[in-house]
């Protein structure tokens, strides 16, 4: 009998299946053996030195391998095909020689990309020994986390700084903070456009403005509505206008790359509204059952024969047109890329039908779509640029319009409603130079410059790769890490805040552990894990040059007292804390700061136990922050937006409106005028962008019966101020129904 090994139990149905009589296949279930969870398990005095233990729970599992092994002619180690599983065949074949369980029975390492049969048939024509490189780079990873756990995370457990720090969560959740204080520091600027709604032979399409009277305008030029109403004024309706240039050129677009780990996580994330770990897990399943590759990659090659398919079946249900003369070819941007062979692909092309249902068909469908047209032509497009001055020869706007002619690749796309993006492109009526245009209305419209966004779990994945820190088989962890641990958090539109946690362990880490939290340190430690994989860096240099740098801020950190460590964290977080400058206790007059305790940060007051002032930190809005929306807004003209007993209202000085259906974010000086007139003035919809899901526009309403908000295909949904599209799409797709009782 021969006995093969793999990771997990569902794979070992799979292979047997494949392998037939005289094989028998077990699951080593993960990981068997880990560092003995104490001080002292990696000796930085004698070279690292690792003291490892069987992982409580997987006794049984590795007396029944050991018993099977006693009875097998030969043992094929078969784990992952990356650093990790190559981690795992080496601690089994030491386990089995420190039991003497092997004898003269002699053991392989085959590895396989893809659960079929004649990829494991391949695997096991030709095995290969353990691959000593990838087991070094798995030790140094193994002992980076271990010491940096078990020397720094008790210095923030002894004063109440957080649960844990890592190499690479830290950096995370470092971005979200950083985020977070550029987005406070951020000061909004006011700017306005105007467009033109045109009409030509019973079409009509917007166009925005970009010459007055000889001057150029661009974004920013016009800054207030003083600025606008000048422009107005001059510019009548229904006016007369023809058509002064016009710029046609075709455009094509290249079909995406194939999926790797992180480019999945992303999409499915953006289309699926998948977290990292729920992705995984799932791809981790479809792998299993032999229906795509292995899913930590971070190759975006696919193999010749794996292409040929591909082509085949383009070219069968598509058509030639739709098939390029020569394959595309995909270059992997990762200079390190070794975790697997090729990208995430479907194991076979002849259809996307599977006996599949729920988030497996979903995340199927995607990778098996995406495969498909990465092989397929460009798309082809049109391209107008349109310019329209007015009779009076004052003004000129300009209109973008772009018509596909050509689907290619969005073919695939298009028939499921993936990707409507070409969709929400202006389509031009068909123009000439000289042609009459009617101009129906001039349309004046109000902006703010808006702060970067928050990272969703895609952005920040995307930011990761684009730094170089973590890898295809640790951005899942990362993500559910610092959500798990509390430091960050997420919001209804999937966007990242820090914690009050997150606030503290970041200012702590950024003062004195620079080099951790340091992008350019973690990411020069990742390619230093890749050079030990490549065999161009040996195990003990690498785990040197990491420990002398840590070792020291690590004896420099233990001698900080913590009142210091606390005025440190006070500067750090006191414009967050304080926005206005007021730390001034409410209640005696003294000094407020952020206080720790075992339940957490608070705000305190410097007198206690004399004063008892504290305050509690939320999550997303401190209280100061809370405190500045209940301040007056001065609008303008002498009127302000204020917060009274019953409610918000304007005021004149003279006279008083409710304004209950508006915040400081929403309110105008021209809504605050109609209010304090008695005036209604119907507020016309703006439109955002389309919904891929329906096909559907969304609408935002600065008014209505309870405030702002959005709407779609008969969803509505409060904001306090209009959404981008992404965030529109997300809070419109993930409204819960209202349930009523039957």
């Amino acid at each position: 009998m021969n006995l093969l090994i793999v990771e997990s139990p569902s794979k070992a149905k799979t292979i047997e299946k494949y392998l037939g009589k005289g094989w028998h296949v077990i699951a080593s279930v993960g990981h068997v053996r880990d560092l003995v969870p104490e001080s002292g398990s990696v000796d930085t005095e004698n070279d690292f030195k690792m003291r490892w233990q069987i992982m409580p729970g997987k006794e049984k599992q590795l007396k029944l391998i050991i018993d099977n092994v006693k009875k097998a002619d030969a043992v094929y180690l078969a784990s992952d095909p990356d650093r990790e599983g190559e981690a795992i065949a080496w601690h089994i074949l030491d386990i089995l020689n420190s039991k003497k369980a092997l004898g003269k029975t002699p053991v392989y390492r085959v590895a396989f990309h893809e659960i079929t049969k004649r990829a494991v048939m391949d695997a096991i024509a030709n095995p290969r020994e353990i691959d000593s490189n990838l087991v070094d780079a798995y030790f140094v990873r193994r002992a980076l986390d271990y010491l940096i756990g078990f020397e720094i995370s008790p210095l923030l457990w002894r004063r109440n700084l957080g649960k844990s720090a890592g190499r690479v969560q830290s950096v995370a959740v470092k971005l979200v903070v950083d985020r977070e204080r550029e987005i406070e520091d951020f000061k909004s600027d006011e700017y306005w456009s105007v467009s033109a709604k045109c009409e030509f032979n019973k079409h009509s399409f917007n166009s925005g403005l970009t010459f007055f009277n000889g001057e150029k305008i661009e974004k920013m030029t016009l800054k207030n509505s003083h600025d606008v109403d000048a422009i107005v004024s001059k510019l009548k309706t229904p006016a007369g206008a023809s058509v002064s240039h016009i710029e046609r050129k075709k455009v094509s677009t290249k079909p995406y790359a194939p999926f790797t780990t992180s480019t999945l996580q992303q999409e499915a994330a953006r289309k699926l509204y998948f977290s990292s770990k729920r992705t995984m897990s799932v791809a981790q399943k479809l792998y299993e059952n032999g229906l795509i590759t292995y899913m930590r990659t971070d190759a975006t090659n696919l193999s010749a024969d794996a292409v040929n398919e591909i082509r085949t079946f383009i070219s069968k249900n598509y058509g030639d047109m739709f098939l390029p003369k020569s394959p595309n070819i995909y270059v992997t941007k990762s200079k390190n890329a070794q975790e697997a062979h090729e990208a995430i692909r479907p194991t076979h092309f002849d259809s996307s039908e599977n006996n599949l249902s729920g988030d497996e068909q979903k995340l199927y469908d995607l990778i098996w779509k995406r495969t498909i047209a990465c092989q397929m032509s460009n798309a082809e497009f049109d391209s107008v640029a349109t310019d329209i001055l007015t009779d009076d020869k004052i003004a000129t706007f300009h209109a973008v319009g772009r018509t596909r002619t050509f689907d290619g690749f969005m073919k695939v796309y298009i028939e499921d409603k993936d990707d409507s993006d070409d969709e929400s492109d202006a389509k031009l009526p068909a123009m000439n130079v000289g042609d009459k245009i009617s101009i129906s209305e001039i349309k004046p419209e109000q902006h703010f410059t808006q702060p970067p966004a928050r990272y969703t779990e895609a952005s920040l994945v995307k930011k990761l790769e684009e730094l170089g820190i973590g890898r295809p088989s640790t951005y899942a962890s990362i993500m559910s890490t610092i959500v798990d641990r509390k430091y960050v958090e997420q919001d209804k539109q999937r966007r990242f805040h820090p914690t009050p946690g997150g606030w503290v362990i970041a200012a702590y880490l950024a003062k004195y552990f620079s080099d951790l939290v340091d992008v350019n340190f973690t990411a020069k430690t990742e390619d230093t894990l890749d050079d030990v994989s490549n065999g161009k860096t040996e195990k003990l240099s690498a785990l040197n040059e990491f420990w002398g740098d840590t070792h020291d801020m690590i004896s420099d950190a233990r001698d900080v007292k913590t009142p210091d460590i606390i005025d440190e964290i006070n500067k750090f977080m006191k414009k967050h804390l304080f926005p206005n400058g007021d730390n001034k206790c409410p209640k005696c007059g003294g000094k407020l700061s952020i206080k720790l305790s075992k339940f957490g940060a608070f705000i305190g007051c410097e007198n206690y136990p004399k004063c008892d002032y504290t305050m509690r930190l939320s999550s997303n809005e401190d209280s100061s922050s809370e405190t500045n929306k209940n301040e007056p807004k001065d609008l303008g003209d002498g009127i302000s937006f204020k917060i009274g007993k019953f409610g918000p209202y304007v005021t004149d000085g003279e006279k008083n409106a409710s304004a209950k259906k508006y915040t400081h974010d929403t309110i105008t000086l021209e809504i605050a005028r109609e209010l304090l007139s008695g005036e209604k003035k119907k507020v016309e919809p703006v439109e955002i962008g389309v919904n891929p899901k329906t096909n559907k526009m969304i609408y935002f309403y600065p008014t209505g019966r309870y405030g702002a908000y959005i709407s779609s295909n008969r969803v509505n949904v409060s904001v306090t101020e209009k959404p981008d599209l992404e965030t529109a799409i997300d809070l419109i797709n993930n409204k819960k129904p209202k349930f009523s009782k039957k």
